[in-house]
């Protein structure tokens, strides 16, 4: 991470001011992890903003992208020691495992515009993705569950919207990836869209279900994820979440989202939970 004395720099850089008193506040000794969470964002924002005004608040999450990006950066650096402490974070390198990460897929998301905290989100993804695939019990291809699930949301490098995924996919073949991968990306909007959903999306109008355990076992981690970490939620940690996986699916719609899709999600739970042979990591 950079040291308060960096961020006090950029702060000048952009503002005129160092905000050293913001900056002193976000890297408490004590409580420098809570509040470098994102998904605490919306708790801290409004008083920051009472007190710094619109230009303090942005200052606040300029702090937590430049650590953000350090953090990514340590993942393709030189140092290799560092980069597989960074993988090992992120669950996505583990020893005598089975699937490493290629550094140069981390660089064509970040060529391709995607922020630090959707890159942070996707390797979040792909680690829990991994762990899931390396417990069920069942022939499983790691790397297209690694890489499908790095990239299942390079679209939101272009847009969060609901077309994120049909962009993401286009994206990809422009940029030379498997049809496999792509597929994954345009087929991860509310777990695999039936042809009459898409029509209700205002989607084209195909099949957008999911017929390989891979992109299932992807899309179940992406929600898992969403629960671990967004804060909606208190869980303690994987294994909480999967144990209350559709209890927390059938009280927030965030998560759920309507009849059609939580069924969806409980049915890959069920297949995949019935599936695995140990307990989450």
């Amino acid at each position: 991470m950079p040291p308060t004395t960096k961020h006090l720099q950029t702060s000048i850089s952009r503002t005129g001011k160092d905000y050293a008193e913001l900056h002193s506040w976000i890297d408490d000794p004590v409580l420098k992890n809570e509040r470098h969470d994102f998904t605490n964002i919306w708790d801290f924002g409004a008083a920051i903003k009472a007190k710094y005004g619109e230009e303090g608040l942005r200052e606040y999450i300029e702090h937590l992208r430049e650590d953000m990006d350090v953090k990514l950066m340590k993942i393709w650096g030189k140092d290799a020691a560092v980069r597989d402490e960074a993988l090992d974070y992120y669950g996505i390198r583990k020893k005598g495992r089975d699937y490493s990460l290629d550094m140069a897929d981390i660089k064509l998301l970040q060529d391709a515009g995607m922020s630090a905290e959707d890159l942070d989100h996707s390797l979040k993804v792909a680690g829990r993705a991994l762990d899931i695939a390396r417990r069920v019990k069942a022939d499983v291809d790691m790397e297209l569950v690694g890489r499908g699930a790095l990239f299942h949301d390079l679209g939101k490098a272009k847009t969060h919207a609901i077309e994120h995924g049909l962009i993401g996919a286009e994206m990809g073949k422009a940029l030379g990836l498997p049809d496999t991968i792509n597929v994954i990306m345009e087929k991860h909007i509310r777990g695999g869209l039936t042809a009459a959903e898409a029509t209700e999306f205002g989607l084209p109008v195909k099949d957008y279900t999911l017929h390989k355990l891979e992109e299932r076992i992807i899309i179940y981690a992406d929600r898992l994820v969403d629960i671990i970490y967004d804060g909606l939620v208190k869980v303690d940690g994987a294994a909480d979440a999967e144990k209350r996986f559709e209890d927390i699916l059938s009280n927030e719609i965030k998560y759920g989202k309507n009849d059609i899709t939580r069924e969806r999600y409980f049915g890959y739970h069920r297949e995949i939970q019935g599936l695995m042979g140990s307990t989450a990591q």
